[in-house]
């Protein structure tokens, strides 16, 4: 399971930047950890990138 997280984590990367990585990152381990804050940080900062980049 860490091998296709790392995975998604590398495509989120190089499609839309690091701190969409970031943002998978924090959503990641706020879902494992159960804390609701982390995953509402890492959401935000995921969809962030797609959306200012118009795709």
């Amino acid at each position: 399971m860490t091998l296709i997280t790392m995975g998604i984590e590398q495509i989120v990367q190089w499609k839309y930047g690091v701190v969409a990585a970031l943002g998978f990152t924090l959503l990641t381990i706020g879902m494992k950890t159960e804390n609701a804050t982390c995953a509402g940080i890492g959401g935000a900062l995921l969809i962030a990138p797609a959306v200012s980049s118009g795709t």
